[in-house]
């Protein structure tokens, strides 16, 4: 959210978050202060991403399911970026974990929410722009 927009409040994140406005400053600070936001507007540190394991999953949602689908998944930590799309697959999310194995336990129970009948997942291997 502070990357598309770094001048939202707080209380507003807070809103279209569903936690707590305590929660959001937490993160913020925590984010600040380990260098992952190194300026505003919101640059990421490079170091900080160099060592995680990113990628992509698309996912099929059941029915009418999306919007419940989507309020669990922006919970979810691991979501960098959650995106509706349209044709095979009704979401597209970017994960970000610090190690492989988080990222295979962080997919694993993405895959055992009910309304998530199929997904794909692809490793992002290396940058080839910016």
């Amino acid at each position: 959210m502070l990357k598309c927009n770094d001048r939202i409040s707080v209380k507003q994140m807070s809103d279209e978050l569903g936690v707590s406005c305590v929660t959001i400053d937490s993160h913020i600070k925590k984010m600040e202060s380990s260098g992952v936001i190194t300026g505003y507007p919101v640059t990421l540190g490079a170091e900080e991403f160099r060592h995680n394991v990113s990628g992509w999953i698309l996912i099929n949602v059941s029915g009418n399911e999306e919007e419940d689908i989507i309020s669990q998944m922006t919970m979810m930590p691991e979501i960098s970026r959650l995106y509706t799309t349209n044709g095979r697959w009704d979401l597209a999310a970017e994960i970000q974990t610090p190690t492989l194995e988080a990222f295979d336990v962080a997919v694993s129970r993405w895959r055992q929410i009910p309304g998530i009948p199929e997904t794909d997942t692809s490793l992002l291997l290396s940058s080839r722009v910016g």
